[in-house]
Order: C-alpha cells, then sequence, then structure tokens
C-alpha cells in the first residue's frame, strides 16, 4: 500500500528545469519545487511537527502550498486542507469537528500562484484519532448543509491519478491545462494539481477568478485543455469578442451540471464542446465525459476502476469502507455502497450515467410528485436568469440570480406561462448573485438562502395571502 512519503517522492519526480506550473508572470519549475519542499520540511521539523501529526493547511492556492502539501507528506503527517476564503466563524466550526495539531497560515500571500508564501505555523492542541491511512483530511462542500469530513489515504489518491490517466481524452505531457476551479479542492487538486505532477503536464493558473483575467489567461496562455465549473464557462461564453483559442481540444466542467444553454454558448465562442466531470470530495472523480460526446443529462461512463449501482432510482459508488471520519447521523455508507444521494440512470448498454436531480429535490404537493430540479431547469431557459436554486418550505420558492433589471412580476408572469399552477413558483428571490461554496457551486441548503446576509424576498404576484412572509422565518428578509 502506498505511503504519504511515497506519494510524495512519485509527484515531486526528479530536480530538472521542466515546468510544473505556469502564470502570467512566471513559470515554476521542478527544481523549483524541490527546493521550495525542502523548506517546507524544514520548517515543519523546527515548528515541532512530527509524523502522524494533523496539519491543518489554510493558504491562498499557490507554489508554496501545494509545496507545504508534499512536504508534510514526506514527513508521513497528515494535512487538512482548509479553503483561504473561510471566515474565522466557518473554520473554527469546521476544526472542531476534526482538531488538528497544527495550523498553518501565511503571514504574507504571494502577489501570483508562482511566488513564494511565509509561513506561520502555529500549535493548535487537537488530537482527533485519525486511522492510519489517513494522509489527507477534506470537507465537502456544504452546498447541501453540514459539511462532512472525509479522510483519504496515499493509496487511494494515487489510485486516482492513475485513473484518471485511463480516462478518455486525458490531457497528457504534451497538452497544456488552464485550471479555472479551485486548486483545493477534490476537482481541481487531484485531477489539476497531483494528476499534472504524476503526468508531467504544465498546469496554468489565471491571475483572478473575474471574467477578464479567465478569458485573459484563455489566450494569453495558450491552453490545450481547461478544467473548471459551470461559472467559469458561462462566463467565458459570454465574453464578448473572445479571441479564437485555436488549440483547444479538451473543456470539462465538474460540480454542478452545466446547462445545455452554457454549453452552446461555450462552444459558438470557442469552437470546443464542454464536457462533464462527476464526482465526489468522498471518491474523486466517479464517471467522466472530458470531451462532451454524450448528450445532456449524462456524465459520462464510471471511470477506470469505478463500480455504480442504481438501487430505487438513486446512485450508489461502490467503495472498500466509509470514507467519513466524523459520523454525522444520516446512513450514507452500508455493505461496502455509498450513497450518493443524486438521483441517476445506467444506461443498460454502454454503462454512461445520467444524473437526475437530487433525492431531496422530490416533494409531494397533494398527492403528486414534482421535481424541483425540473422547475429549477424550466427558470433558467429564462434569458435573464443567471442562476435558479428551487426550494420547499410551505410553498415551492425560487431563489434567483437575475439579470438586466429583471423582476419579480416579470418572472412569475413567464413562468405561470410555462409551469402549472402546482408546480409555478409562490414566492421568489431575486438577487444579484447566489451564495455560493468555495467551490464554487450554489449552496441550494434553504437556511443559508434564506439568511438576512444573502437573501431580500418578495412573494410572487397572485401567491394569494402569502405577502412575501416566510411562515417559517417571520420577520426575516
Amino acid at each position: 500500500m502506498t505511503s504519504a512519503r511515497e506519494l510524495s517522492d512519485r509527484l515531486c519526480g526528479s530536480s530538472s528545469d521542466d515546468p510544473v506550473w505556469v502564470d502570467e508572470t512566471a513559470t515554476f519549475d521542478r527544481r523549483a519545487l524541490h527546493q521550495e519542499v525542502g523548506r517546507c520540511l524544514d520548517l515543519l521539523v523546527a515548528r515541532g511537527v512530527r509524523p502522524g501529526d494533523c496539519v491543518a493547511v489554510q493558504l491562498v492556492p499557490g507554489a508554496t502550498l501545494f509545496a507545504l502539501l508534499l512536504a508534510i507528506w514526506r514527513l508521513d503527517a497528515r494535512a487538512m486542507l482548509l479553503d483561504h476564503r473561510l471566515t474565522e466563524t466557518e473554520t473554527g466550526s469546521l476544526t472542531r469537528l476534526c482538531p488538528p495539531a497544527f495550523h498553518v497560515r501565511a503571514s504574507a500571500g504571494p502577489a501570483h500562484f508562482t511566488g513564494r508564501s511565509e509561513l506561520e505555523v502555529e500549535p493548535s492542541g487537537g488530537a482527533f484519532p485519525l486511522p492510519g491511512q489517513v494522509c489527507l483530511v477534506q470537507f465537502t462542500s456544504g452546498s447541501t448543509g453540514q459539511s462532512k469530513v472525509v479522510g483519504r489515504s496515499a493509496a487511494s489518491l494515487d489510485e486516482e491519478i492513475d485513473r484518471y490517466a485511463a480516462v478518455e481524452d486525458m490531457p497528457g505531457t504534451d497538452d497544456r491545462l488552464l485550471l479555472l476551479c479551485s486548486p483545493v479542492h477534490t476537482w481541481g487538486l487531484v485531477g489539476g494539481i497531483l494528476y499534472g505532477l504524476a503526468a508531467g503536464l504544465p498546469v496554468l493558473l489565471p491571475s483572478a477568478q473575474h471574467g477578464g483575467a479567465i478569458a485573459r489567461a484563455a489566450v494569453a496562455l495558450e491552453p490545450t485543455a481547461i478544467f473548471g465549473v459551470t461559472t467559469h464557462f458561462d462566463l467565458l461564453g459570454r465574453t464578448a469578442d473572445l479571441p479564437p483559442l485555436p488549440g483547444l481540444r479538451v473543456a470539462t466542467s465538474a460540480g454542478l451540471i452545466t446547462s445545455p444553454a452554457v454549453a452552446e454558448r461555450f462552444r459558438l465562442a470557442t469552437g470546443c464542446r464542454l464536457g462533464q466531470v462527476y464526482g465526489m470530495t468522498e471518491v474523486g472523480v466517479v464517471t467522466a465525459d472530458l470531451a462532451g460526446r454524450l448528450p445532456a443529462p449524462s456524465v459520462g461512463r464510471p471511470a477506470p476502476g469505478i463500480t455504480v449501482r442504481a438501487a430505487g432510482g438513486e446512485l450508489y459508488v461502490r467503495l472498500d469502507g466509509t470514507p467519513y471520519l466524523v459520523d454525522d447521523g444520516v446512513a450514507r455508507f452500508a455493505d461496502g455502497w455509498l450513497r450518493t444521494f443524486d438521483r441517476a440512470a445506467i444506461d443498460g448498454t454502454g454503462g454512461a450515467v445520467s444524473i437526475l436531480g437530487r433525492a431531496d429535490s422530490v416533494i409531494a404537493i397533494g398527492g403528486i410528485k414534482i421535481d424541483l430540479m425540473e422547475i429549477e431547469q424550466v427558470l433558467q431557459q429564462h434569458p435573464d436568469v443567471a442562476h435558479a436554486v428551487v426550494t420547499f418550505g410551505s410553498v415551492i420558492e425560487a431563489h434567483v440570480a437575475a439579470r438586466n433589471g429583471l423582476t419579480d412580476r416579470a418572472l412569475a408572469a413567464w413562468s405561470r406561462e410555462r409551469l402549472n399552477s402546482l408546480r409555478a413558483p409562490k414566492r421568489y428571490y431575486l438577487q444579484e448573485k447566489l451564495p455560493e461554496t468555495p467551490t464554487g457551486k450554489v449552496v441550494r441548503d434553504r437556511a443559508q438562502l434564506l439568511s438576512p446576509n444573502h437573501q431580500q424576498r418578495t412573494a410572487a404576484p397572485g401567491a394569494g395571502n402569502q405577502q412575501g412572509r416566510d411562515p417559517g422565518h417571520p420577520g426575516r428578509l
């Protein structure tokens, strides 16, 4: 079984001037990587980190962050990855679930990805009993509620890297991968950073996450492949006068299932079809259609080594053991099968998986089953709806990221033309942007969506005596 130290050695490779990471200012090569891993390792040892200790890492993504990750593994310690955008309150709530022994932050962040960060290593006093094989602790996105604590072994990460290598259309050593998604979460971390290190694939990074920087990086860095989430491809597809990207052969989205409208807009702008990956923090990549060969709602065939089944209309993934380090009281793993809580269908001929929505998105009103995600898909056909999430309290509610001055009255009228009276939302919450998790997923948890920090609430015109008041949250919003 692969150890953390062996995984670190594999990813570091031999010292050379081969490019590892490239941004718009500089190139970071293997020689620089070896030097930065050594600097981080010396610092960890000097601060008292020992084999087996859990070290929480909370840095702006950059060369130092990933060199530190490799240094932690070289020490046979365990890394806990925390998004740098989390507030102190959010960080505290996660680390209380699984207390680390040390916490690493940056005293000064890098000006760009290839720059160095100066680090502060502080004892945290935690001693959570991690299983011996765990080398990486991650937290799920929390888009549907409380984040779950996941432990990955070095062997599982090693196997996932090889799994990506065996996926059809996966970028190789002759490619240049532009990584737009968060590199500290599963899709960007394993499919981008770790796979790139193992495969000798240069990974390209934009200077920022706004539309202009993403478009500039897509042109200036000359990628042959782009990995991101639906928001990135929506931004690129909407970029006015986006120059041609003649070398681009693969563009793949993960996280939320990308709508056909976004995929088609991106294809028209770039000439490249948009592919889809489906995965989970608990497992990593599950299915992949990197080049968009299969029509929506397919998310591709299971990656090599992955076994799935559909039972009761839901998708289950075969695992040797539970990936969870903390029991949250929900039955998620039993008899070797992980319940994804995603509704799915599996093609009996080719084995392609189609994701049909969340199991908890189906409700019953008057004895009739209604899929809230189908309502979302209708709302998102409106040209001035950027994102929509539909929830249910006492009535069906639509949380909408609107643009171009769209009003609740206009959207309600438009919806009533396309949805029957049972399915049409009775309450609308319009705002400029819906809250997102650090991974870029739109939050789906009703309590978070109804938070006064996020929402201004309006009732749908003609919604009876609701008058914009949510009975579950009196006085809010």
